[in-house]
């Protein structure tokens, strides 16, 4: 029997690791922002996907029902979130429907940053002094009630790092609240109506940056995934690596895996799939921030090489509660890498076809020549990536780091 999917939000990735599922390939109905369709007709036909429909999901109520007239026609199995801002919306939805997902807790504090810092503070984890801004002003006293410890402004209710900004010198906030402000949706935004984001500030902690996918179903873990990631220059957080399975010593390995556990048992999660976002500092993990939808920056598709598990198909059958326990034993090893650039107008393009050439390349997305690039602050903002897996970890390393030798976008001024 064809499994029937509603999807809110457009997600490539998403969208093109249900249509990798070996056998009982969904159908996929979509239901996107109705001046996003406008804005982009065609754009998101896929032969996965049997119907496009419009309701506003961000911040808005509107599909919920829209979703739950929709399903007395089709009939659907499974309701997904194909966008951090469709997460509440397609909650709504499968509980309306009484389909699984996580659990009210669980989606009010992953789709809020600061309802998850106290969440997490209550349940007991590290976590740094933090508070709601709505001023420059309240970031200025937060910042000297730190007493010269550097502090992150973020959004609460944003992703992909999209206006989180570094702040060590209090002279710098002004110009920091300014661009976490003023930083751009990107192309998939609402052109019908603006968006209104809330603040947070909280104590910056150093460390390296892991994240944990793990798989629930009836409040069972079923699969955990440690991904290593590499976090771009300050004072902005783009991420431009991820590795997985990530190489961490069997210490590291076990806190890590048992402070998402006990993160999974905090957020009080019935079934589904949380990619959450850890460092660790002092030998503590602090948890930073916690997803319940499919993860972006094709690490999915990492766990799909270094694996062989679908997340999207495991995902489906968890909320159905029909997924075994998954071994969580990598057979293979997987990364992608970002490319680096200066601001600027592309002028070259240096050493990708020689890497591709020379190593087991699955994916390239470079710049074209004479596009202008801004500075990489945020995931929409890189200028392309490159993934690549390989049978050891030996094999991987030195196709890393024959990436960060070879390949080079060149810039100049405009």
């Amino acid at each position: 029997m064809t499994r029937r999917v509603l999807v809110l939000g457009h997600s490539l990735g998403l969208i093109e690791a249900l249509a990798r599922i070996a056998t009982d390939v969904p159908e996929v109905f979509l239901l996107v922002e109705p001046s996003v369709l406008e804005a982009h007709p065609g754009e998101f036909e896929h032969p996965v996907v049997t119907e496009i429909r419009t309701a506003r999901f961000i911040f808005s109520d509107e599909a919920v029902e829209a979703g739950a007239a929709w399903h007395t026609e089709v009939g659907f199995d499974a309701v997904l979130p194909g966008k951090e801002h469709a997460v509440r919306a397609a909650a709504a939805i499968a509980d309306k429907l009484g389909l699984g997902y996580p659990g009210v807790k669980a989606v009010q504090a992953c789709t809020d940053k600061l309802i998850f810092r106290q969440l997490v503070d209550g349940a007991g984890f590290p976590t740094p002094r933090f508070r709601a801004v709505d001023t420059i002003a309240e970031v200025c006293e937060f910042f000297d009630a730190c007493a010269g410890t550097p502090i992150v402004l973020k959004p609460r209710n944003r992703n992909g790092s999209l206006g989180v900004r570094y702040i060590d010198d209090r002279d710098d906030i002004s110009v920091a609240w300014d661009q976490s402000v003023q930083t751009d949706e990107g192309t998939f935004k609402p052109l019908d109506r603006s968006l209104e984001w809330t603040y947070l500030v909280e104590e910056y902690r150093s460390g390296p940056e892991f994240s944990v996918e793990v798989l629930v179903q009836a409040r069972e873990i079923v699969f955990v995934n440690i991904t290593g990631k590499t976090v771009g220059e300050l004072p902005w957080f783009p991420e431009m690596a991820h590795q997985v399975p990530a190489v961490v010593p069997s210490p590291l390995h076990a806190l890590l895996s048992s402070s998402t556990r006990r993160l999974v048992e905090a957020l009080d999660v019935s079934e589904g799939l949380l990619h959450s976002e850890w460092r660790v500092h002092g030998g503590r993990a602090y948890p930073i921030e916690c997803a319940v939808r499919f993860p972006g920056d094709r690490i999915p598709w990492l766990i799909e090489l270094a694996y062989g598990v679908n997340l999207a198909d495991a995902w489906l059958r968890c909320l159905t509660h029909t997924q075994p326990p998954i071994d969580a034993v990598a057979q293979r090893c997987a990364a992608i890498r970002f490319l680096r650039a200066e601001p600027g107008v592309v002028t070259a393009v240096h050493g990708l076809e020689e890497f591709q050439t020379a190593h087991h390349v699955l994916e390239v997305s470079a710049p074209e020549l004479g596009d202008l690039l801004p500075e990489a602050r945020d995931s929409h903002s890189r200028p392309g990536f490159v993934v690549f897996d390989a049978d050891t970890l030996e094999v991987l390393t030195s196709t890393a780091t024959d990436f960060d030798t070879m390949v080079r976008v060149e810039t100049r001024q405009p």
